[in-house]
């Protein structure tokens, strides 16, 4: 047999060898598509589509849910629903560990907040992608998101909290037995009400936010351990920054979460404590007795090497404190 023919019968068999390979692999696709779906009906969420179909042979592992609509149980304290107009899904046929879910198009959400208000309100558009990696049993071990110039519409009337967003960048990881988070959003346009006294310190818009946090002990993204930590878990800044309305800063911040919220400490560094705490007065935020108070207290703050004084504020009891003094209530 000559050479030319072996190489042929080999290279047939390469390919006869991956025309097997995606077949299962494609089987075990829909299987875990229609498997989650199931799961999460048995468990009282609405999920309805028009059609999945599956392709990208013989490079891909692709999907695509066409219309796809999730809500929560109605048994839910804060019921929510998202239907986006087209999601896909898909892999490299020679790393199924790596998936990459996109969304294109507009997306209706309908989500109620701590209070009990109410959202319903249109993304126009919701371009989301997300990128997950998942070990050899399934199980997500990471996923990075990104999504680009969302804006929303009200339908009811009310808009969320945050309206429109340019650009959100958020990635996580395991890192040792921890879980790492990072996060980078740029020009955060907030609704009216929405942090309403200080957006009179500081204007609508948030240049931009950024910044990193372990989650202490949270080994796994697995449901169950997520649930498990949020009953006494600790959430440590790495750093964060912040540049609203003319004004910078950079912190950090050691926070523990329970089952009455979140407490614990939040480190800022400005340049001029005194310029901050004189807008925080304009704005209502600080009273005149409580700017007084502050601006003495901030004397005795050193100066580091950066030029920026470092203030402490405590999170406790549902309520923000800067020198002792009440500034907030969430």
């Amino acid at each position: 047999m000559s050479g030319a023919k072996k190489l042929i019968i080999i290279l047939m068999t390469l390919f006869v060898l991956l025309c097997a390979y995606w077949a299962v692999g494609r089987n075990i696709m829909i299987k875990g598509i229609t498997d989650k779906i199931d799961t999460l009906q048995s468990e009282g969420y609405k999920v309805v589509h028009k059609g999945l179909s599956v392709g990208g042979f013989p490079f891909k592992f692709r999907a695509r849910l066409a219309e796809l609509e999730v809500a929560a149980p109605r048994s839910d304290t804060k019921p929510w629903s998202i239907k986006g107009d087209d999601w896909r899904m898909e892999a490299l046929t020679l790393n199924p560990f790596i998936w990459t879910a996109i969304h294109r198009g507009e997306a209706r959400i309908d989500m109620r907040g701590p209070k009990g208000e109410r959202w319903l309100f249109d993304a126009q558009p919701m371009n989301v992608e997300v990128t997950a990696r998942v070990n050899m049993s399934g199980a997500l071990t990471a996923y990075s998101l990104t999504s680009t110039k969302l804006k929303t519409e009200a339908i009811i009337g009310t808009l969320p909290p945050i309206i429109a967003i340019d650009d959100a960048q958020l990635q996580v990881r395991r890192e040792g037995e921890d879980m790492r988070y990072a996060a980078e959003l740029k020009n955060i346009y907030l609704e009216k009400s929405t942090l309403e006294a200080f957006q009179r310190a500081f204007g609508p818009r948030i240049d931009r936010l950024s910044g990193a946090a372990m989650a202490v002990g949270l080994h796994s993204l697995d449901e169950a351990a997520i649930e498990a930590w949020k009953t006494a878990g600790q959430l440590t800044g790495e750093g964060w920054e912040l540049s609203w309305g003319g004004t910078n800063f950079v912190g950090g911040f050691n926070l523990t979460q329970s089952g009455a919220g979140l407490s614990g400490v939040i480190r800022i560094e400005v340049e001029d404590i005194k310029a901050l705490i004189s807008r925080l007065e304009d704005a209502a935020i600080l009273s005149a007795n409580q700017a007084r108070n502050a601006k003495l207290a901030s004397v005795l703050l050193p100066v580091n090497g950066e030029g920026r004084q470092e203030i402490t504020l405590t999170l406790r009891d549902g309520f923000i404190t800067l020198f002792g003094q009440r500034i907030y209530a969430l």
